[in-house]
């Protein structure tokens, strides 16, 4: 009969091999997550909205909702005291108005209001318009910073076609790739924006960021995949994709497929902000 202190060695070794085995199932089980919501593109009945929240609750502060709107019909939002507005539009046409004035409204335009005046959509009868509302709420440090922001001292709106916007380089991408810059740091505090787009067979390369939350989204005839630590996911058009925070991500177009898409940076603190000097202008 073995000794007590045998036993006891046994049992101890025993405990531990299950406590391994489960570690190491563990680390097979826990794939990393790369969560995602496809649009629903279907358009709504002549007169009425759609309003779509996706990925509710994904990055604190932060509110992404799908607007579908088919003529005759209006849609209206605001930006308010603690939450900044940005209205991407993605697909098809209407008229935007704000402050007294119209604008005409075509697929991949932005439009941030600096004041809390409201925004306001129409769509003539027979068509349809698809967007994307982001609210980002403010702390109040955001709120201080901001009012040293020269491109908010206007008053009015930031609107632009994302094909106006300036174009950058940067070293995880290939020298055929074209990058905007959408929206530049220091409109909102601690939010940015833009665009890759790219041909297939291309990629972006693998990085890592954990000073920053980060949000992609499909645009038209984006046909890609999102790498992220192990995990591969299909990124089709008109789609929300949350990259796990600090996880090494990257994108890849087979060949003969488009890569488009909008990366939506939310840094967890100004400082973090240095990362988009990677960001380099482009002297082409």
């Amino acid at each position: 009969m073995p000794s007590l202190k045998v036993l006891r060695f046994k049992i101890s070794a025993a405990i531990g091999s299950a406590c391994c085995i489960l570690i190491l199932l563990s680390a097979y089980t826990s794939a990393t997550e790369v969560r995602q919501q496809q649009f629903t593109m279907d358009s709504p009945a002549a007169g009425e909205v759609f309003i779509e929240p996706l990925l509710s609750g994904e990055i604190p502060g932060v509110e992404a909702t799908h607007i579908a709107i088919t003529g005759p019909a209006s849609y209206s939002e605001s930006a308010s005291d603690d939450h900044a507005l940005v209205m991407l539009f993605l697909d098809g046409k209407g008229k935007l108005q704000f402050q007294g004035e119209e604008h005409e409204l075509v697929p991949e335009t932005i439009a941030m209001p600096i004041s809390k005046e409201k925004i306001t959509t129409h769509v003539a009868e027979g068509d349809t318009l698809h967007a994307l509302s982001i609210r980002k709420h403010c702390s109040d440090q955001d709120l201080e910073d901001i009012k040293d922001f020269a491109a908010r001292r206007s008053g009015g709106m930031y609107f632009k076609k994302f094909t106006d916007c300036e174009s950058y380089k940067e070293a995880i991408k290939s020298p055929k790739t074209t990058s905007r810059t959408v929206l530049p740091k220091d409109h909102i505090s601690r939010v940015a924006m833009g665009t890759v787009e790219t041909m297939g067979p291309d990629e972006v390369g693998a990085h890592r960021h954990a000073m920053l939350d980060q949000l992609f989204l499909g645009l038209s005839k984006n046909d890609s995949t999102v790498i992220a630590d192990e995990t591969e996911a299909a990124f089709p058009e008109f789609t929300l994709l949350h990259i796990p925070l600090g996880s090494l991500h990257g994108v890849r177009a087979e060949d003969g497929k488009r890569m488009y898409y909008m990366w939506m940076d939310f840094f967890l603190t100004k400082e973090g902000e240095e990362w988009l000097k990677t960001h380099k202008p482009d002297t082409k």
